[in-house]
């Protein structure tokens, strides 16, 4: 087994941004204060559950096609929400997106106790894997006032700086 190349070291507090590459499949599932919600669903101004537990309102949500070869596929049987019971179906999200490892797994990886790192360090081959599917898929990534991390599908991932805009 090859070494991981991502050291884990950015913690929450650290993070400035997300890369623009970053976004979430169709069918991801967002927790927000009126139940979950598919991302496809969501809206600037809707609010969402935080991974403190706290509320974001969403300033944007920008819409990207990305092709499947630059998107990873995480199993139902890896999230959280489909060992409840929950949607058995997968996670699709940009290689690049950021999200939150914590616990054993952040320790075993990247001895820590949580580090934000992107999804592809995550890749296995088979319940986190590359897709190779050779079709277009559109991306959603949330924007809100400052990065933060939210809910979806179980796992907590980083949500971008709202977009400047140019004058």
């Amino acid at each position: 087994m090859a070494p991981n190349p991502y050291p884990g070291g950015v913690v929450a507090g650290d993070v400035r941004s997300t890369p623009p590459t970053a976004g979430l499949g169709p069918g991801a599932v967002i927790q927000t204060h009126h139940g979950n919600r598919l991302i496809e669903t969501l809206a600037a101004g809707d609010r969402i559950v935080t991974a403190d537990g706290g509320s974001m309102r969403i300033s944007a949500i920008t819409v990207a096609v990305a092709p499947a070869r630059d998107l990873c596929r995480i199993s139902p049987d890896a999230l959280i929400e489909g060992r409840r019971g929950g949607r058995k179906s997968p996670l699709i999200l940009a290689s690049q997106q950021i999200i939150q490892v914590s616990g054993w797994l952040a320790r075993a990886m990247f001895r820590r106790n949580q580090a934000l790192v992107p999804v592809c360090a995550m890749v296995d081959g088979e319940l986190i894997r590359h897709m190779k599917l050779d079709a277009d898929l559109p991306l959603f990534q949330l924007h809100f006032e400052t990065p933060a991390l939210f809910r979806a599908g179980g796992l907590q991932m980083l949500g971008a700086a709202q977009k400047q805009h140019s004058f």
